[in-house]
């Protein structure tokens, strides 16, 4: 019986082995989506995906160029060829004879006009050569002959770009002078597009402090050179340039002036080559980030995808990515000297969807992104992009309250504050009259009730404590308007801890309430997330510091102020706090961005305002001179950073002994 059972168990067995196995394919890399609101990158589904893999025999392909009927022409540097692919990936031609005028030595770059002409930089031998379609040479360019050359220029081309008149655009390996420019007869036309040289705290230190000697001896500091480029379909001109700093990639108009203002560029430190596709985007491939980043038109990041690992063979990893380019298809062709190929990565339906209605977007087409931001929404309902195109449709429809919620799901400030101008402008149209005599009803109470109010108040019987506690809250106005006077008048009297208990409290309540009610134009976050005791913490804790660390300090420096003095004293030095929480608080709901400068005022106003009033009761309090309490002041200050630097190692040593204690219980637990 025990046999036959057995036997059965293994049938079974060997049945359950044959049986088909789900089989997930999972893509060798992430793609990331960065939320223009909170400048966060998250991980979300693809957006271009691995398509193929072109191959055919290439050595080391150092340069891709895609023309307009979607021939790729690869320059393979190893075996001195142009390799010209079909869009299907096949081969079409090689250019570059085996000997002779059109003989290649190490090519590095090629640049294809409309009319056909194939223009490569022949690196190795110092020349610019051109080849009809067919691949047959017409002629060569070599070092222009110019007295306006830079004399320490040597001609040893790396990358070529040639405009609509024929002028070619010439990176030169490790030129300072930008882009050699020469016109159709090879005759030297200039400079162009050179960067800046980066300016640093460090520089000008060396420049403050150093002798001209010693300046000499210093290594300049040079512009970065072009590492590679492109040209749009309306002329402009792409430069990449790696390393860090702003303007790694710069669009530089006829006048070879930046359009897009040196700005700073995410995932571009280590910048190998980028292209621009008909709609305007921006395609980079970057070795330090180790990824692909796709931007606007306006240069802000939008995805990235993609890995870097020279050790690995997976399809959609880079060894050592040399060049990137975009066909009319939007397919990312990207040339890999390291794996001796050309992989190309198509849009996903999403991202086709995406990326169409962004490409319309930015167009101004707001009408025509619809149907596509819908279809985004079906495919993934948490992208803050799709929220943004539909409160710009819902803004260009004047469906302004449609618009704030939009805007608001997406966290757009800038979308946010235009629509909640449009509401608020709607809104006083229609209740202009009611609001002019609210507020003169609130003046007139507020001008003849409070007095009403004060004298009756005057007349009741109260109990002796509450007249006592009410005194020394009403002192809070008068440190205010009076500091001197108001913390001589506090140093004579030890004021109730009630009082100061009442201030804190409500300075704490009125913190509560900026955290949770501050208008979504200046407080742009999910409320709810909110870590209330973190921020409490970073509240209070420096708070309660400066009073440690100010009556130590100010104690060991002859200091004449007890501690409870210096309690009293910082509790009122909030003052400025408890009077412009609240203006500030209602202000921040009913300002647009164009007029935050109101609530920026009033912050910086009640910050200046609680230094002074810190500065003043150090030295009423403790009895020092001006001097000496900006000295004591700025020692206090140091103290707490210290007292924070030890506060922060003590906790880190306390949690490893904590961990340290539960691991050892744990085991002991387990083996026992």
């Amino acid at each position: 019986m025990m046999k036959r059972l057995q036997t059965v168990l293994l049938a079974i067995g060997l049945l359950l082995g044959l049986a088909p196995s789900t089989v997930s394919a999972n893509l060798p890399f992430k793609t990331f989506y960065r939320d223009a609101g909170s400048d966060h990158w998250s991980w979300i589904q693809a957006v271009y995906v691995p398509e193929g893999i072109v191959t055919l025999s290439l050595e080391e392909p150092t340069d891709l160029f895609i023309a307009g009927d979607d021939v790729a022409y690869v320059v393979d540097r190893k075996t001195n060829r142009v390799v010209v692919v079909q869009p299907d990936g096949s081969l079409k031609l090689t250019i570059g004879d085996d000997d002779g005028p059109g003989a290649l030595n190490a090519p590095e770059g090629v640049f294809v006009a409309k009319d056909g002409t194939v223009y490569v930089a022949d690196t190795g031998n110092e020349r610019i050569v051109l080849f009809t379609g067919q691949g047959k040479f017409i002629r060569e360019y070599k070092k222009p002959d110019s007295a306006y050359l830079p004399s320490d220029t040597f001609f040893v081309p790396s990358k070529i770009v040639v405009d609509k008149r024929g002028v070619m655009y010439i990176a030169i390996s490790g030129s300072e002078h930008g882009l050699l420019r020469m016109d159709r007869e090879g005759r030297y036309t200039g400079a162009f597009g050179a960067n800046k040289a980066e300016q640093s705290y460090s520089n000008w230190l060396k420049h403050l402090i150093l002798n001209k000697e010693q300046l000499e001896k210093e290594v300049a500091n040079r512009p970065r050179p072009i590492t590679n480029m492109t040209i749009d379909p309306y002329g402009f001109l792409f430069t990449a340039s790696a390393g860090r700093g702003s303007g790694n990639i710069r669009k530089l108009n006829p006048g070879g002036l930046d359009s897009l203002r040196n700005r700073s560029f995410q995932n571009a430190e280590g910048i190998v080559d980028l292209a621009v596709d008909r709609d305007g985007f921006i395609y980079n491939i970057d070795t330090v980030s180790a990824s692909i980043t796709l931007y606007d038109p306006y240069g802000n990041a939008i995805f990235s995808f993609g890995d870097v690992n020279s050790d690995s063979q997976r399809k959609g990893v880079f060894g050592f990515p040399t060049s990137i380019a975009v066909n009319s298809g939007y397919d990312i062709w990207v040339a890999d000297s390291k794996l001796k190929n050309v992989q190309i990565f198509k849009r996903t339906p999403f991202g086709a969807n995406v990326m169409t209605a962004a490409a319309l977007y930015t167009k101004g087409l707001y009408e025509e992104s619809e149907p596509y931001w819908r279809k985004v929404s079906g495919q993934n309902d948490m992208f803050n992009m799709t929220f943004q195109g539909l409160g710009k449709i819902d803004l260009h429809e004047k469906q302004y309250e449609q618009a704030l919620g939009q805007f608001k799901l997406a966290y757009d400030t800038e979308g946010y504050s235009q629509a909640f101008w449009e509401v608020r402008y709607s809104w006083l149209q229609q209740h202009l009259i009611e609001l002019l005599v609210v507020l003169a009803a609130l003046f007139l109470i507020v001008k003849y009730g409070s007095r009403r109010a004060y004298r009756f108040a005057c007349k009741l019987a109260w109990p002796r404590l509450l007249v006592r506690y009410w005194g020394e809250l009403k002192d809070l106005g008068y440190v205010l308007i009076h500091p001197y006077h108001g913390f001589y008048k506090l140093k004579e009297r030890a004021v109730s801890w009630v009082a100061i208990g009442l201030i804190l409290l409500l300075a704490v309540g009125l913190k509560l309430l900026s955290l949770y009610f501050t208008g979504f134009l200046f407080n742009p976050i999910d409320t709810s997330q909110i870590n209330l005791s973190a921020k409490m913490a970073f509240f209070i804790v420096p708070w309660a510091t400066w009073i440690i660390a100010n009556y130590l300090v100010c104690s060991v420096r002859g200091g004449e102020g007890r501690l409870r003095e210096v309690v009293q004293a910082s509790a009122y030095a909030l003052a400025p706090y408890v009077l412009f929480s609240l203006p500030i608080l209602l202000l921040s709901n009913l300002v647009t961005l164009d007029e935050r400068v109101l609530v920026d005022a009033f912050n910086q106003a009640m910050m200046i305002w609680m230094l002074v009033l810190f500065f003043v009761s150090t030295q009423v309090i403790h009895n020092f001179e001006f001097v000496e309490t900006i000295r004591n002041s700025s020692i206090t200050v140091f103290t707490i950073v210290i007292i924070w630097f030890f506060a922060f190692i003590v906790s880190g040593l306390s949690y490893n002994l904590y961990d340290f204690f539960t691991q050892l219980y744990r085991e002991v637990i387990f083996y026992a």
